[in-house]
């Protein structure tokens, strides 16, 4: 047989075979053929995506407008009442209609029915605290907050007096907290006022502040931001030792740490001195307060050695003031006569308290020729003053009073062409000149030896804060060089 005969049998053969095998196995025919075309297409398919990408139709925004009415949302937040805050004093003249309409509630059946409320009305007793209120836009008063006096002219008169006598243990009550009372009124839905006293505690901190005289003291206190009570104090405290009147001159210096008393950020009342020091004219005069346990006698203010600044007498009955005629012969400016003024004159403005500068009785209290109001007080061992040309009097005849205590407030009243204090000073019934009372103020008595070691332990921390504070005129300082034009030395980090 030829190659082409053998050939195209074989191929008559693989023919029959394949036919016979599509026939008898259709699924697995179909199957493979399958296969292949997804690898194909799988295979294009990756071909494709490097090639050129098709053109895709540009976004479409669908717009759905919507009808939304907040005419009735609106309304109804104009229509509901909004709510303010105000703060007000008490003052000394208020009344509680005056007092709530300085904080903005002007309903009258609110004004009517909180006119009788108790605790408004002995809100009024202390002037100077602060009171807080919400009020609606309709006038209406939705709540209030205010500390309520501690009641009592003795409470009041402690609270605004932080510096005794050290010959009193009136010097001694200040405790490290104080208790004080919050009064809270809140609106009921009926009308009705729910009103709640609760008891609330501040404590105690320390606070320092250091000037530089410029003008005066009580100036440069304002530009420390230290309260006028404390100056104060720091005059009486040192009143045996510089004559704030006629000695102080400008660049002298101080530095105080004093206490007070805060609650919610509020002071409630400035307590007493810890420690201070002055230079006056280049001469330092420093003062620590120290109170030893179970010794009330030996409480008061030293120098860090130990020695007392207690003095019998005050220099002035006045925290601050201007001599406008002094002792001596002069012309009567009322009368015009020619006189000898047996006194000092002060200028003061009407309603400042008057103190009186050591214990003692009141043995006068009325109206005298040309005094006007006056008080008169005696001392012992012989001393007494007078305070004239007052507007009020503070004490009645036969009354005990403290060194440092009010007994009036000053005025104009009598023979006088403005408001002023008269102060005279008597030795024996015999008017002396008030500017020389310190020869007459001794001293008061040392730490006893029993209690020195204590003493240093107890006032060791006061008197280094005051050497922690640098002075006021070091911020100034031209960098290298200290106050005074020294070279300051180099500082270790």
């Amino acid at each position: 047989m030829s190659l082409i005969a053998k050939t195209s049998a074989r191929l008559r053969a693989g023919l029959f075979q394949l036919r016979e095998a599509v026939e008898n196995h259709p699924g697995r025919i179909t199957a493979a053929v399958g296969s292949v075309l997804l690898l194909s297409s799988a295979t294009a398919f990756g071909l494709a995506e490097y090639g050129p990408q098709p053109q895709l139709p540009p976004a479409t925004t669908l717009t759905v407008p919507l009808s939304l009415d907040l005419t009735p949302q609106a309304q109804a937040l104009e229509d509901q009442p909004s709510s303010v805050y105000a703060t007000a004093y008490v003052q000394a003249s208020d009344t509680v209609e005056s007092l709530l309409r300085r904080l903005q509630v002007t309903d009258p059946s609110q004004l009517r029915q909180l006119a009788a409320n108790a605790d408004l009305r002995a809100l009024l007793a202390e002037p100077g605290h602060v009171v807080t209120a919400q009020v609606n836009s309709l006038g209406e008063l939705v709540s209030l907050q205010a500390r309520l006096p501690q009641g009592g002219k003795a409470a009041t008169a402690k609270a605004a007096q932080p510096l005794a006598s050290q010959n009193t243990a009136l010097t001694l009550a200040q405790p490290a907290q104080q208790t004080w009372r919050l009064l809270t009124l809140v609106s009921q839905p009926d009308g009705a006022f729910q009103s709640k006293v609760t008891q609330q505690t501040a404590q105690a901190q320390l606070r320092m502040a250091t000037g530089v005289v410029r003008s005066t003291l009580f100036a440069a206190a304002d530009a420390a931001g230290m309260p006028d009570s404390v100056a104060t104090q720091m005059v009486n405290l040192f009143a045996g030792e510089v004559n704030f009147r006629r000695d102080l001159r400008p660049g002298d210096r101080f530095t105080v740490a004093y206490r007070v008393y805060e609650a919610q950020g509020q002071v409630l009342r400035v307590g007493r001195i810890i420690s201070a020091e002055i230079i006056n004219q280049g001469h330092v005069h420093s003062a620590v307060w120290f109170s030893p346990p179970g010794d009330p006698q030996a409480a008061g203010y030293y120098n860090p050695k130990g020695g007392s600044l207690a003095r019998a007498f005050l220099l002035s009955p006045l925290p601050y003031d201007r001599i406008t005629s002094g002792w001596g012969w002069r012309t009567n400016p009322v009368m015009h006569f020619h006189e000898f003024h047996k006194g000092i004159d002060l200028a003061i403005p009407v309603g400042t308290p008057v103190k009186t500068i050591a214990d003692g009785r009141v043995a006068y209290a009325g109206w005298g020729t040309g005094y006007g109001k006056y008080v008169k007080v005696v001392h012992p061992d012989g001393f007494a003053t007078i305070y004239a040309h007052l507007s009020k009097f503070e004490v009645h005849v036969g009354e005990p009073v403290k060194q440092g205590e009010v007994v009036a407030l000053s005025g104009n009243t009598g023979w006088s062409t403005g408001p002023h204090l008269y102060f005279q000073f008597f030795v024996n019934g015999t008017p002396v000149n008030p500017l020389t009372i310190a020869h007459y103020s001794p001293k008061g008595t040392s730490v006893p030896g029993a209690l020195r070691t204590e003493f240093f332990a107890q006032t060791a921390t006061p008197r280094q804060m005051l050497a922690l504070v640098p002075g006021p005129e070091v911020a100034s300082a031209p960098a290298g060089r200290a106050p005074g034009g020294r070279t300051a030395a180099p500082q270790q980090g």
